[in-house]
């Protein structure tokens, strides 16, 4: 089992992750969060277990109607805490078109023009990369967009 992380690895993770939200994969995102994770995202007043957060962004985003697109706009930098503890960072773009409001009954699109994506990782007991923190935040994004 790998005891030591590197670079190469945290990097792809941070990408798994992202690749698992457009490919709008099942049971991907809660496979990566470790039980206790906690997440922030930008859309969120408050902090949300991983694995919750998960299941809420499944619920939202992988709708049969639904896209979701996003760019890693910069390096992915990655700052070693110890051998099997790491924090990624970068900035991302994303566009999620025709997401339902189930209560309105209307749909809508949602847009980060500036994200920050912070990510920690652990080695997890099957010997992967698994999240224990992640907080996406963002400078810029525009209002609920209707779908016409």
């Amino acid at each position: 089992m790998t005891t030591k992380i590197t670079e190469e690895q945290v990097q792809a993770a941070v990408r798994r992750y992202w690749a698992a939200m457009t490919g709008q994969k099942p049971g991907e995102l809660v496979k990566m969060y470790d039980y206790k994770a906690t997440t922030f995202n930008p859309f969120n007043q408050r902090a949300e277990l991983g694995q919750v957060a998960a299941a809420r962004l499944e619920r939202e985003y992988f709708k049969p109607f639904t896209q979701f697109h996003v760019e890693i706009t910069s390096p992915i930098e990655v700052q070693f805490l110890a051998d099997n503890v790491v924090v990624a960072s970068h900035t991302y773009r994303s566009q999620a078109k025709n997401l339902e409001d189930p209560i309105r009954g209307k749909r809508y699109n949602r847009s980060v023009h500036d994200g920050r994506g912070t990510h920690v990782f652990i080695i997890g007991s099957e010997g992967s990369l698994v999240l224990v923190h992640q907080h996406c935040s963002d400078i810029c994004r525009t209002p609920l967009e209707p779908v016409t």
